[in-house]
């Protein structure tokens, strides 16, 4: 075997004099090979990190160059204090010329990476580069707007910059400094006791930590005040550039993943583009293990044997075998769209997204006014209530409903993925519909949304729903779920505030899943106002809780009838 020569702190000089460094990994020789190169913010040198997705020995050892940058102001690269995607795309464009410009460069690069590694290729990409070849991003994501139908992410974004960027960012800033030590315990103790001085912390920009000097994430203050898709959004955003894409694309995404629903937008506008490809897998956010949240999906959902054929790494270096190598490989040929069905917990080649063959089936919410908890007496029906009834809850803002599972990314203390939903379920702030046991399978695949008739005591409020499979055994797992700002409810329109007690259609978006609702289970959707920390709580008085502290209850009327259909619409997949 040959042998893998490791270079440490190689320098890369961009247009404008700031100095990037990276580790290289690369077979020993005077040989040329090509190369796969990764930009990271999260320290090239921890390699438990790095290789998790790919393994730069491995890619060496099939004749590789790997090269793992630290993006620009992070760890040893220079540059002013670090912001999140501000100096991506000249800085991408650079580091792939000066990759390519290496002795032992073969002048084919191509870039791999997850998460902020998966957005950086698109960023170097689009800007055509001329020796980008190909790219390979996983759960990529595509701007920094952190708002889901108004609400802003808040567990993401507290979670990110404080526990990911914050110590760095500090220690590049701050250290050698007179109140360096200040600043950094002051961190450290957020960081310790991230649900007091972060997620309850009102009003949100008071923050102890938010007044750390130096630039300290000066891109947090910008993202909240930006709460719509403006200017500011659409600059970073690498969707708005996916016509100057023109490398081939293997992407992947997670039905778990936070980034699911930019990853699939982003997709839309790529699929018409050839040798673009995307694999969905039943994953949460940077893992590949078989087993989520309380679930097992089965070896072949592990990243060491997708699909029982092939590790993640081998299926890159395949990817890249073929546009940077030239190898016929067949990879090309392959389907457009590999997805994972969960609860068959199978593999399936498709030719688009979403599937052409859906048939959108609408399942209605029915009660007798009593559907609070899952032993009310809510039902799930695709027959249209004929009788009007509403239900009723109070949503208070003190004691919101708790984040348990779903698409996030958060501290470990709040589990990822699919989790039994029984313990929200006995919450009198939770509506709960189900249907009958299924007398056969029931295949869900593709985008979920509900359509909620309700009204409100207050001014603005908040709602959410949430797709659960219910086993035989009472475990009642979350499959996907969404949330609605009510002054957001128009997306054409200015966010305006609710007239009190009035009823309103909300549409809540689900984003999407491939799920196959077993016969003997049931399927149930839950109804509330809160998923907290996830989602910032709605104060219900109008006024942000970036900049208020007021919190007031609100009356939630939630109706179902012939003139107020609430339902969700489920992708059905015809299997006979």
């Amino acid at each position: 075997m040959s042998k893998i020569i490791h270079e440490k702190n190689v320098p890369a000089v961009m247009r404008d004099g700031t100095t990037l460094y990276a580790d290289v990994f690369r077979p020993e020789g005077e040989g040329k090979y090509p190369v796969l190169l990764q930009r990271t913010p999260y320290n090239r040198t921890f390699l438990p990190l790095t290789t998790m997705v790919l393994d730069p020995i491995a890619a060496a050892h099939q004749g590789y160059v790997v090269i793992i940058q630290d993006v620009r102001g992070r760890f040893d690269s220079e540059g002013d204090p670090f912001y999140i995607y501000k100096n991506e795309y000249n800085d991408g464009y650079d580091s792939v010329e000066w990759a390519a410009s290496l002795p032992y460069s073969d002048g084919n690069v191509g870039m791999y990476g997850l998460s902020y590694k998966g957005m950086t290729q698109f960023q170097a990409a689009v800007l055509q580069p001329p020796h980008l070849k190909a790219i390979f991003p996983i759960t990529w994501g595509t701007d920094v707007f952190m708002y889901r139908g108004g609400a802003l992410e808040l567990g993401l974004i507290i979670s990110w910059t404080l526990a990911t960027i914050g110590p760095n960012a500090v220690i590049k800033a701050k250290q050698g400094k007179e109140d360096f030590i200040k600043e950094f315990m002051t961190l450290v103790h957020s960081i310790d006791h991230i649900d007091e001085a972060g997620f309850n912390q009102l009003p949100i920009q008071d923050s102890e930590w938010l007044k750390l000097g130096d630039g300290f994430a000066s891109f947090f203050h910008d993202i909240l005040e930006h709460d719509t898709k403006d200017e500011y959004h659409l600059d970073i955003s690498v969707q708005e550039k996916s016509e100057k894409l023109n490398v081939p694309v293997f992407g992947i995404a997670g039905w778990y993943d936070l980034l699911l629903g930019q990853d699939l937008e982003h997709f839309e506008k790529l699929k018409h583009k050839k040798n673009t490809k995307l694999m969905i897998g039943p994953w949460a956010h940077a893992g590949f293990s078989p087993t989520v949240g309380d679930l097992n999906f089965g070896l072949s959902a592990s990243s060491l044997m997708l699909d029982y054929k092939i590790d993640l790494t081998s299926l890159q270096l395949k990817w890249f075998d073929r546009w940077l190598k030239g190898i016929e490989n067949e990879i090309e040929e392959e389907a457009p769209v590999k997805i994972f069905v969960m609860g068959e917990n199978k593999w399936r080649n498709e030719q688009e997204w979403p599937l052409q063959r859906t048939v959108y089936t609408p399942f209605y919410f029915n009660s007798h006014g009593k559907a609070n908890t899952k032993a009310g007496d809510g039902t799930l029906t695709i027959n249209l209530p004929q009788v009007e009834f509403y239900d009723r809850y109070i949503y208070d803002p003190e004691n919101p409903v708790p984040t348990l599972g779903g698409n996030h990314l958060m501290p470990m203390n709040y589990p990822r993925g699919p989790i039994d939903q029984q313990f929200l379920e006995t919450r009198e702030d939770v509506l709960v519909y189900t249907s009958e046991v299924l007398a056969e399978d029931i295949e869900v695949t593709g985008p979920v949304k509900v359509i909620l008739y309700a009204a409100s005591s207050a001014v603005d409020t908040d709602f959410t729903a949430k797709l659960v499979d219910v086993h035989p055994n009472g475990k009642a797992y979350n499959i996907v779920d969404g949330i609605i700002r009510a002054k957001n409810r128009d997306k054409n329109q200015q966010p305006s505030l609710l007239t009190p007690n009035e009823v309103y259609c909300y549409e809540i978006d689900l984003l999407a899943t491939s799920n196959l609702f077993k016969k003997g289970h049931r399927i149930r959707v839950e109804i509330s106002s809160s998923n907290f920390p996830r989602f910032d709580r709605n104060t219900n008085t109008g006024e942000s809780g970036k900049n208020s502290k007021e919190l007031i209850s609100a009356e939630q009327r939630v109706f179902h009838s012939e003139r107020y259909p609430s339902h969700i619409l489920l992708p059905v997949i015809p299997r006979k």
